[in-house]
């Protein structure tokens, strides 16, 4: 790669990051559906034109913050399994899978914790429902040995689940600790998997 092109390649990183750094100081000041392109671009000091680029409109953004968190824990699920196929350790790999979701939601809490109470559920499940599904696919985390025609439903339900669990532990402002949640998410997905194991095979 030319000088040119890396120079090229850090001005794309910082222009996105400055795009994702000034969408989150406005989803502290409001809603997702009062942000427009261009309190982003003033927010960020750049113009319309590089945010179309980058991500077309506000939902290309949040699609993409979506496709970065999914990818984020694949990444680090996968380095902590050493390499091993989930298949070949299922216990462990859900509770990596769990334990790396915390993780990753932490690190951010107060945008994650806005974006989601700024997202109908219908909204968010979608948005994530694709690479989540994607890690589930391809990686076969928090997945048995399930028949072909039967995987549609199965990660539906497993993906619903998980959502819907996080969602309701930002929303409710429980004293309940995350990891505890991460805990009873594991449990329900192993129990779940183990009581219909035969079935969908």
């Amino acid at each position: 790669m030319s000088q040119q092109e890396k120079r090229t390649d850090r001005r794309i990183v910082r222009s996105r990051r400055a795009i994702i750094e000034a969408f989150g100081r406005l989803l502290e000041e409001r809603d997702i559906d009062k942000i427009t392109v261009s309190a982003i671009a003033r927010e960020a000091n750049i113009d319309r034109k590089t945010f179309y680029v980058h991500f077309g409109t506000i939902d290309g953004l949040l699609d993409a913050l979506a496709e970065d968190l999914v990818q984020t824990i694949v990444d680090e699920v996968e380095e902590a399994l050493d390499g091993k196929a989930p298949v070949e350790e299922p216990e462990r790999a859900v509770h990596t899978f769990f334990t790396t979701i915390n993780e990753v939601v932490c690190r951010n809490m107060t945008l994650n914790r806005r974006l989601i109470e700024s997202s109908p559920m219908d909204t968010l499940l979608e948005r994530v429902r694709k690479p989540f599904e994607r890690l589930i696919r391809e990686q076969r985390v928090v997945l048995g040995e399930v028949s072909p025609e039967l995987l549609e439903y199965y990660t539906s339900y497993v993906l619903g689940g998980i959502i819907s669990v996080y969602r309701h532990w930002m929303l409710a402002g429980s004293d309940v600790s995350i990891d505890r949640v991460a805990d009873v998410a594991d449990a329900l997905t192993m129990n779940g998997l183990a009581s219909l194991e035969g079935q969908l095979r």
